[in-house]
């Protein structure tokens, strides 16, 4: 779910239905801050220091490579061939397309992903362990009171969200920091998770997508999550993908079973039955598609970018075997909505739409049929499923389209524009580190001539710092990953 920085004006459509906290509108009804308004620009990056960052993403790649040697000449005859050249100081070409794109080494892209993984969770930054709005990269952090228990905070609007909690999750899974994932998972079953045994049917086992933490007493914060407060299903996903991947990264013999937990949350999106006050499950049984909100009118539509296909094949492997069939099924219908969504000239998506494809909103005049703060993930989405595995030529021409229609709005390592009516009129919104990031992810799949300019821009644009951090900068992370070729389903 998300907001638009206060200095944009979106009309807000918060509505209160039968006492339920329900959001019409991902702009007006909170979320993180686009922070792409202010080109790219807001907050700068830190040096990363001469021997990378510190630890704690699971270990640096090994000690720089020593300087190669020189060939040696070609012997004998005027024209001999000059020898190989060394592979130089920082060692080999990297995996992933900072390597096969920008010829960057692997102890360069390990240095840089361990500098922006160690920032966003502030691991030996010297960042204070309170939240602080306007300075610094760190999202990641601790209740005084129960250290055990951590949380991604959105420092544009101070409050705590699903989506944050369950990207910072899959973040540190995929950077093998498994103290901070058994932090935010605790913190989020104990906080946020709908209870097995709640009145509340429809919902068991989903998250409640947003609360606070209140920090006026420096020794105990006090976490509040309304009961009527409803899941995103965004959020939902991330967790479970989040946890299967725990599993097969660390086992699930420890504080937590992951799988189990992970089980649980893929069973409730399928299998939570609707009830008589407009309650619904996350995954419309009807469309086989995931829902925008599931209550009322908000479960008549969907959000282009919460199709994730790449997770529904993996609930269907690491899942409960009785529901694969399903999940593949799940999966198969989005592949296909992430085309029939798409505008068919510039390729870009919606905020909303309808379960047709269609743009749609959430209220009269909010903009999300719109190219928004949520649909530029879309892009990401779908290099994530062709890389896992689906290969689908479909998703690849969507991709190229994006990088097509942007090639006109790019600057300096960043885009220009970042928001867009869908057949690509209307251009506003300055740079975007998310946008960039996703862009440079989508350059896993893309063969455009311009694909490289799209690695490049990921790789030189600063992390976001500052108080527009939390979406912008979770974002890039994700990017980050993929196109460090660390954003994997397998360990």
């Amino acid at each position: 779910m998300r907001k638009v920085p206060a200095s944009r004006s979106v009309p807000v459509a918060a509505l209160m239905l039968v006492g339920i906290q329900v959001l019409s509108s991902c702009s007006g009804g909170g979320g993180d801050a686009g922070g792409g308004g202010q080109g790219g620009a807001a907050g700068t990056a830190g040096d990363t220091g001469a021997g990378g960052s510190p630890a704690g993403v699971g270990g640096r790649a090994g000690a720089g490579g020593t300087l190669g040697t020189a060939g040696r000449a070609g012997q004998g005859g005027a024209t001999g061939g000059a020898g190989a050249r060394g592979s130089g100081g920082n060692g080999p070409v990297a995996t992933g397309i900072f390597g096969t794109l920008l010829g960057k080494s692997q102890i360069d892209v390990d240095a840089k992903v361990a500098t922006a993984v160690n920032r966003y969770f502030g691991i030996g930054t010297g960042e204070p362990a309170t939240p602080t709005v306007n300075t610094g990269y760190r999202c990641y952090y601790e209740l005084p009171q129960d250290p055990a228990s951590g949380f991604i905070w959105a420092a544009d609007s101070n409050d705590v969200r699903s989506e944050g909690m369950s990207y910072g999750m899959m973040i540190a899974v995929q950077a093998n920091l498994q103290t901070q994932f058994d932090r935010l998972w605790k913190f989020a079953r104990t906080n946020m998770q709908v209870p097995v045994t709640s009145t509340t049917t429809a919902w068991r086992s989903y998250f409640r997508w947003q609360g606070t933490v209140n920090r006026a007493s420096a020794t105990s914060w006090t976490v509040n999550f309304a009961a009527t407060t409803g899941p995103a299903p965004d959020g939902d996903q991330y967790f479970a993908a989040a946890l299967y991947l725990a599993d097969r990264r660390w086992g699930s013999g420890g504080a937590f079973n992951y799988k189990q937990e992970a089980d649980t949350i893929a069973a409730a999106m399928l299998h939570n039955a609707a009830t008589a006050d407009g309650r619904g499950p996350i995954i419309n049984g009807a469309q086989n598609m995931v829902v925008f909100y599931p209550f009322g009118g908000s479960g008549t539509f969907t959000d282009p970018s919460y199709h994730l296909p790449a997770f529904y094949e993996l609930f269907a492997t690491a899942g409960p075997a009785a529901d694969a069939a399903r999940w593949r099924a799940v999966a198969a219908t989005s592949r296909s909505f992430l085309v029939s969504s798409a505008n068919g000239t510039t390729g870009l998506h919606p905020d909303y739409a309808t379960f047709a494809g269609a743009p749609t909103t959430a209220a009269a005049g909010d903009g999300h049929n719109d190219f928004g703060f949520d649909a530029l993930r879309v892009v990401m989405n779908m290099a994530v499923d062709y890389v896992w595995g689906s290969s689908d030529s479909r998703l690849k021409t969507q991709i190229e389209k994006y990088h097509t229609f942007f090639a006109g709005y790019l600057g300096a390592n960043n885009v220009t524009q970042s928001q867009f009516a869908v057949n690509g009129s209307n251009p506003s919104g300055g740079g975007s580190t998310a946008l960039t990031a996703t862009l440079g992810a989508g350059s896993m799949v893309s063969t455009t001539a311009n694909r490289t300019t799209y690695a490049s821009n990921l790789w030189n644009i600063p992390q976001q710092a500052g108080q527009f951090r939390y979406y912008q900068e979770s974002v890039y992370l994700l990017g980050l990953l993929n196109a460090a070729g660390k954003f994997v389903n397998t360990f």
